[in-house]
């Protein structure tokens, strides 16, 4: 029986949680059927060319920096490796933006404002909530506000600081092995920013891995080794 080739381990995570609910069972196919060596270039072209024009679409008011961040993965893609603080800078407010707007806000709020509403009826409360806020209602709102609000700022600066360190790190090295460590949070956190419903899942994953697979398709031997200053 023979083995099957050795597949890079970004790959390997990457195609997982892109064919976790893809509904394109012939492109699940092709793509967990790809054999030999599949350049850890592809993942920057693959960036460049389908995943910053798609958060483009996505988050519109934040195109500059999703350019920014665009430039250097076409960049690396032609074998021009940024330096590490170059990706962390640019990669930060991405990721910042992302991880905010993935952020179950919803239902964040539900619980939040749930919880508030049951203090403020308490017969305890009553008095100090009719003073201050005027009614149960009017506290539930203004401490589910300010409780997800700050809930949601701290999710967003812890994740995004820890995967723009990462990330940046795994580029500037072109160090495949480290960027398998994210690549699948980073595809759950691009869905969870571009998409609301099942529907828009399946559709962003699709798009995604269809874009992939094009990619590959592409991808010619370009690499000059090369280090931008």
């Amino acid at each position: 029986m023979n083995e099957p080739t050795l597949m890079p381990q970004w790959w390997l995570a990457l195609t997982k949680v892109l064919c976790e609910v893809e509904p394109d069972e012939a492109l699940r196919l092709r793509l967990s059927r790809v054999r030999g060596q599949v350049p850890f270039q592809l993942f920057h072209l693959w960036q460049a060319n389908v995943v910053m024009p798609m958060l483009g679409e996505a988050l519109p008011e934040h195109q500059q920096a999703l350019l920014a961040l665009q430039s250097l993965h076409q960049r690396a893609a032609l074998g021009v490796i940024g330096r590490q603080g170059e990706w962390r800078a640019t990669l930060k407010p991405v990721l910042l933006t992302l991880y905010r707007k993935a952020y179950d806000y919803d239902a964040a709020y539900a619980k939040a404002h749930a919880s508030a509403l049951t203090y403020g009826l308490a017969p305890a409360n009553t008095a100090m909530i009719a003073e201050h806020f005027g009614d149960a209602e009017a506290f539930a709102e203004y401490y589910a506000q300010l409780n997800t609000e700050a809930a949601a700022m701290a999710f967003a600066q812890a994740h995004a600081s820890a995967n723009a360190e990462v990330s940046a790190r795994a580029f500037a090295d072109d160090d495949a092995d480290t960027c398998a460590e994210i690549c699948g949070a980073s595809v759950r956190v691009y869905v969870g920013a571009c998409a609301q419903t099942d529907e828009q899942r399946n559709a962003v994953l699709h798009q995604l891995a269809a874009g992939l697979e094009q990619s590959l398709a592409t991808l010619q031997p370009r690499s000059t080794g090369e280090r931008h200053e």
